[in-house]
């Protein structure tokens, strides 16, 4: 289906970005299906967006981001929105729409000039990447994957309340299938919001079990997924399949934001960024 994300800034120039496969992530991250590198007020990641057909588009803002995002003036964490509907990070302002640009005329229409402009600057890109031998796959021996979580005692955070970090642990946990990363702040948020209930007292006993319970069982299920993609990277760079090895690096990439400076991560983002490279080169019909 057609759906774009029309992105308009306080010069009021505009810029429009289809929204390829199910869903994309906007933000300042070279890796996000839109990526914005100049916009500071943006996340790597700030936004998640998937297309539901005709009731519209399903957006969720990252936790925790510095410059919220605003949807006819009020803050807006997650949901569906209509086709049309405006919505503001920062200076920017964003619409999810189903409908193409007009073609003819208007201020959608496009200047010859600058077609032709990005046909030869993308003619150019291409010759210089075909041009270049392939980075040779970087070698993980003698490195072992960083386990995702620790047995570290956790305490009740200062101003917050059990309530609070349960809710905002249960909203992260929601949306794990869209960010692997808001699934790992979920298992911390619910030891945290465990480690509240146990200090309000004895009355709150069955609140701090719950809440280890959720934390426990969260754990679990990323702790599989973890292992589960690190076998089929393993499997994807054996039988070479580069789209595949992409994805997965990309996913456990995100699992392991929290761990930066290891060295497997360093290793994982190489072969991330070889994968991107040499899936880009396979034929058409390949990819």
């Amino acid at each position: 289906m057609d759906a774009f994300v029309e992105i308009t800034r306080p010069d009021g120039s505009s810029e429009r970005f289809p929204i390829e496969g199910a869903q994309a992530t906007l933000g300042r991250s070279g890796t996000a299906g839109i990526s914005l590198p100049a916009e500071s007020q943006l996340e790597l990641e700030h936004i998640l967006i998937a297309p539901r057909g005709k009731e519209g588009c399903w957006i969720s803002a990252s936790q925790g981001a510095m410059t919220p995002v605003m949807v006819k003036g009020r803050p807006f964490q997650s949901g569906i929105l209509k086709w049309g509907t405006s919505l503001s990070i920062g200076s920017l302002k964003l619409t999810v729409t189903n409908k193409r640009a007009a073609t003819k005329g208007g201020q959608n229409s496009v200047s010859p000039v600058l077609v032709l402009g990005l046909v030869a600057a993308l003619g150019a890109l291409a010759w210089m990447f075909l041009s270049e031998e392939p980075a040779s796959m970087p070698s993980a021996e003698g490195m072992e994957a960083p386990p995702l979580f620790t047995d570290e005692a956790v305490e009740c955070p200062a101003g917050q309340t059990g309530p609070q970090l349960e809710q905002a642990a249960d909203s992260r946990g929601d949306r794990y299938v869209y960010d692997p990363r808001d699934g790992v702040a979920s298992v911390r948020l619910y030891k945290e919001a465990a480690a509240c209930f146990a200090a309000s007292g004895a009355m709150h006993a069955a609140d701090a079990q719950r809440a280890t319970r959720e934390s426990q069982q969260m754990q679990s299920t990323i702790d599989a997924d973890y292992a589960a993609r690190r076998l089929l990277l393993g499997r994807d760079l054996e039988t070479e399949d580069w789209r595949s090895v992409e994805r997965q690096s990309n996913a456990l990439l995100s699992m392991t934001r929290h761990l930066e400076g290891n060295d497997w991560r360093a290793w994982l983002d190489q072969v991330h960024r070889i994968a991107q490279a040499r899936a880009s080169q396979l034929p058409e019909e390949r990819r």
